[in-house]
């Protein structure tokens, strides 16, 4: 049992929490015992940790959106080096119970909401072929080979044939 508490904490939580539950059912445990209570704050443990995953991908994706969609080329390194970063975190706290947890596709509106929002003090509109459902699995997205730079890449958009390159 010690080994899943340092390898899936959400798990870990979610079994401590169930087992104290049954223990509170019983009835010749002194009453002094808040179990229910205590319950509810061991599984507070693992849902803090799903929720900084999935902080940490939100994170991620709007820095690939705004390196992608932003016209200051200038910001995409920056913008990229924070996906990364937040990308690492994610995968640093990130456990196998949570995977079938994680909705990533509203973590993605998300991420889309926060980066018009953020890119509209520049006076920068997302452009409309940026995807409504997000373009990577979770599987991709959480793999050790993912590649930001190649990410960033996908979701830029399609040039104007003003901005094509001379014939």
């Amino acid at each position: 049992m010690d080994d899943l508490y340092d390898t899936d904490i959400l798990a870990w939580s979610q079994r401590q929490a169930a087992v104290l539950r049954d223990l509170a059912a019983r009835r010749d445990l002194p009453n002094e015992l808040d179990l229910d209570h205590v319950a509810e704050e061991i599984e507070d443990v693992g849902r803090s940790e799903l929720t900084a995953v999935q902080s940490f991908l939100r994170l991620c994706l709007v820095h690939v959106i705004k390196a992608a969609c932003s016209p200051r080329e200038s910001l995409a390194p920056g913008w990229g080096e924070e996906a990364v970063r937040f990308r690492g975190d994610a995968l640093d706290r990130l456990t196998p119970s949570m995977l079938g947890l994680i909705d990533l596709d509203a973590i993605w509106r998300r991420a889309v909401r926060e980066s018009e929002e953020s890119l509209a003090f520049y006076d920068e509109p997302l452009p409309p072929s940026l995807p409504t459902k997000c373009p990577f699995s979770l599987e991709a997205l959480t793999a050790r080979s993912f590649d930001v730079r190649a990410a960033v890449e996908s979701l830029k958009p399609p040039r104007d044939a003003a901005e094509a390159e001379p014939e």
